[in-house]
């Protein structure tokens, strides 16, 4: 299905300036970075299919069926994927029908098949944890290791590990408090017993260091600070 191409008629409030008016509204609320993010590349994508400059008051349960389509056949994404953009898109669209700007209608969602993901065989989780050697490792190798030991006792997020600090650390109660969470609530988490000879030869090799691991993890690759 080919993208509308409708010219403004009148001077109601267009995409553009709902947008503007969602966002705000979201970094109001304190959002993260990365839910902003999010929202702007859902807008985009959107904006491919509806003009920016068109009344907003023009966005239908049609128009979005319409989207839908229109994503499937030039874009041919996952449907997981797909619904990922139209929620996105929902949480625009319901702002609008809040201002009463746009009719109430309830956006709909394609079926999507929920895959297996692919896990590490035994073999390969004998080769991540097995424990370098300090005297002839490097620096990266070492940490590459620390890191994966981490993951696995505690299962935490990627932005919830990179954003530890040293004095994050509680030896004597054995606790790590974590400042960065997806609900931005802090949390106490209990692994230092499960890993304290890994702990305690990491800190002294990363003592002059505010950020415990050094480091920032950018899809799953890691660069050093």
């Amino acid at each position: 299905m080919p993208k509308l191409s409708m010219q403004p008629k009148t001077t109601e409030t267009t995409l553009g300036e709902l947008f503007e008016k969602f966002i705000a509204f979201k970094k109001i609320k304190n959002l993260s970075e990365h839910s902003i993010i999010y929202y702007e590349k859902c807008y985009r994508f959107f904006s491919t299919y509806y003009p920016v400059e068109q009344p907003c008051s023009g966005i239908t349960k049609e128009v979005c069926l319409g989207y839908i389509q229109y994503l499937q056949q030039n874009h041919r994404l996952k449907d997981v994927t797909l619904n990922t953009y139209l929620r996105g898109v929902r949480a625009l669209v319901y702002y609008g029908m809040e201002l009463g700007y746009i009719s109430r209608f309830k956006m709909e969602f394609v079926k999507a098949d929920k895959e297996v993901k692919e896990t590490y065989t035994d073999e390969e989780l004998t080769m991540l944890l097995k424990k370098p050697d300090i005297k002839k490792c490097s620096f990266a190798e070492y940490r590459d290791w620390v890191m994966v030991n981490y993951f696995l006792a505690t299962g935490n997020r990627v932005s919830t590990v990179r954003n530890i600090k040293i004095g994050d650390i509680d030896f004597a109660d054995s606790m790590i408090t974590l400042t960065r969470t997806k609900n931005r609530k802090q949390q106490v988490v209990d692994c230092i017993k499960r890993c304290p000879c890994i702990w305690l030869i990491w800190l002294i090799w990363m003592h002059r260091k505010t950020f415990v691991f050094g480091c920032i993890i950018r899809n799953l690759q890691i660069v050093v600070l």
